[in-house]
């Protein structure tokens, strides 16, 4: 009888130990923040405000005018994070959303650029420009309209 309760609890140890394997390892969220130039007239923003921006449902501020949205690529950790936080949608939905809006003739979507360092030569020559990069990232040429 002792035997048969050791066996017992091997084999579902075992079953446990390969079940937790079989599970998906979390995804931790990757620190971003949406910035613009530091001589930018825009000076903060909301994630509404963001995500009606980066979904191409607005293309102005109010007192600004129109805004150019720059963009990390596909498969970035950070543009990934940030399209969660901000849209609630994830790469696959957001790729569905803007392939019906190119195909409907609605909007595209936001310029691509390589990185951060890219992303703040071309913020430092637009004062209407805003993008999201790398919490680590920031520097005196950038101000954080928003976080996480």
């Amino acid at each position: 009888m002792m035997f048969k309760t050791q066996q017992t609890h091997s084999f579902t140890a075992a079953a446990i130990a390969l079940f937790a394997f079989a599970l998906p390892t979390p995804t931790f969220a990757a620190d971003w923040v949406l910035v613009a130039g530091a001589k930018s007239g825009i000076n903060k923003l909301d994630a509404d405000a963001a995500s009606n921006l980066y979904l191409g449902k607005v293309n102005e501020l109010a007192g600004v005018g129109p805004v150019t949205l720059m963009d990390l690529p596909e498969g970035n950790p950070i543009r990934d994070s940030f399209y969660a936080d901000t849209t609630k949608k994830d790469a696959s939905a957001l790729k569905a959303y803007w392939s019906r809006m190119i195909f409907t003739g609605k909007g595209q979507p936001p310029r691509a650029m390589d990185g951060a360092a890219a992303i703040k030569k071309a913020l430092s020559a637009n004062s209407t420009a805003i993008a999201y990069i790398e919490k680590s990232a920031v520097d005196a040429s950038v101000k954080v309209l928003l976080t996480p």
